[in-house]
C-alpha cells in the first residue's frame, strides 16, 4: 500500500513539473504573485477573484477514461454469446423438474375448498354422535381412525 501511493506522489510530482517546468514540485505556493494554491480543472467560479485559477483539464492529462477502461467489453461480450449459441441445449434443463406442476397449481384452489368442506362434515359428524348421547372424547377419536384408514387406502391407491 505505501508503495503505491509512493508510485502516486511520484506521479503527482511528475505531472506539477511538467506543468510548471521553473517551479519545485515540494515548494509551497508563494504569496507574493498571489496565488493561493487553488486550481479549478473541472469547475468554472462565479466569483471573479478565482476565475484567474481556472486551468482547465486537457486531453492529454486524462489517461485512464471510462472509455478505455471498458473498451474490451463488448467484444468479450460478442465472444461470449457466441460460444454459449454453439453450445448444445439440454433438453433436460429446459424441462420443468415436475411434471404436473402447472396441474397442481391449478387445483390447488379446489382442494382449499375441499379441505374447508371436509373439516365442516367432520364437526357435523361429531355433532350428530354428540347428540346421540356419546362421549366426547369416544366420537374424536372414532373420527380420526376414519380419517387416518381413508389416508391409508389413498396411500395403496397410488
Amino acid at each position: 500500500m505505501e508503495a503505491a501511493a509512493k508510485d502516486r506522489k511520484d506521479r503527482l510530482a511528475a505531472l506539477r513539473k511538467r506543468k510548471n517546468p521553473n517551479s519545485d514540485s515540494r515548494s509551497a505556493p508563494s504569496e507574493d504573485d498571489g496565488s493561493n494554491g487553488l486550481v479549478f480543472r473541472s469547475y468554472t467560479p462565479q466569483d471573479e477573484s478565482l476565475k484567474d485559477h481556472v486551468q482547465p483539464a486537457s486531453y492529454t492529462d486524462i489517461k485512464h477514461t471510462a472509455e478505455s477502461a471498458t473498451k474490451h467489453i463488448p467484444t468479450e461480450t460478442l465472444r461470449d454469446a457466441a460460444a454459449k449459441e454453439t453450445d448444445e441445449v439440454d433438453l433436460f434443463n429446459l424441462a420443468p423438474k415436475k411434471a404436473n406442476w402447472d396441474l397442481r397449481r391449478d387445483v390447488e384452489k379446489k382442494m382449499q375448498k375441499l379441505d374447508r368442506r371436509t373439516q365442516r362434515a367432520i364437526l357435523d359428524i361429531i355433532r350428530q354422535r354428540l347428540a346421540q348421547g356419546g362421549n366426547l372424547a369416544d366420537a374424536v377419536t372414532q373420527v380420526e381412525q376414519s380419517e387416518q384408514r381413508l389416508r391409508d387406502q389413498d396411500q395403496d391407491e397410488e
